[in-house]
């Protein structure tokens, strides 16, 4: 008599409790109504970060790369870190991404540690964004014209780094929810029911 748990019958190992409530922040954020409307949301996440990727690297190629001369890079300073524009264009969109992916860590887990560098790199990157403008103001830069671009460019960089990287985040999770929901001992997309009827039950506050 072949045992339970043997080679031909193998036995799933139970889930964390961390992982059962991240697997719920999950659900609960993105209020799937079943796993075919979780595919949807995934493919949906997928197709959006890959959109917002490529167009950061064709604004960077367009503006910075093949363009850069003509909206006046070469009169652009160096920053108060010692880096050339052309060098910030890159930073800026890799500091998005590294802070846009620890605070979405850190808010799903709930860990203050996580969030606090998220803030901190984003304030980091909304130092460098306006910096120009900065530079302007104390006479570094001649032109506005010039600081405006500058600032404008790094804005929208940053704005589709962030949108491609949660909407990348987003995939990612649900398909790893996808994949590992069937372990759960409970139905996941009963926990959005469940938030609704709350959500119903509190009145407003406000009139």
């Amino acid at each position: 008599m072949m045992e339970e748990g043997g080679a031909d019958n193998p036995v799933e190992e139970p889930l964390s409790p961390e992982t059962m409530e991240l697997m719920q922040s999950i659900v609960v954020r993105h209020r799937p109504r079943d796993s075919h409307h979780m595919r949807t949301l995934m493919t949906n996440a997928g197709l959006q970060s890959g959109a917002y990727a490529m167009a950061v690297g064709l604004m960077w190629w367009i503006t910075v790369a093949k363009g850069g001369a003509q909206l006046g890079d070469q009169d652009i300073p160096s920053s108060l870190i010692g880096l050339q524009f052309h060098s910030i264009s890159i930073m800026v969109p890799a500091l998005v991404l590294i802070s846009a992916f620890v605070f979405a860590l850190g808010s799903y887990r709930g860990n203050p540690a996580l969030l606090l560098t998220g803030g901190a790199t984003a304030l980091l990157v909304a130092y460098l964004v306006i910096e120009p403008l900065g530079l302007f103001l104390i006479g570094s830069i001649d032109e506005a014209r010039v600081a405006l671009s500058a600032t404008g460019r790094l804005a929208v960089l940053s704005a589709l780094t962030y949108a491609s990287t949660m909407s990348g985040i987003s995939a990612i999770l649900l398909s790893w929810v996808l994949g590992q929901h069937h372990y759960l001992p409970f139905d996941v997309f009963e926990l959005v029911d469940d938030t609704d009827e709350g959500e119903d039950d509190v009145s407003s506050p406000f009139p």
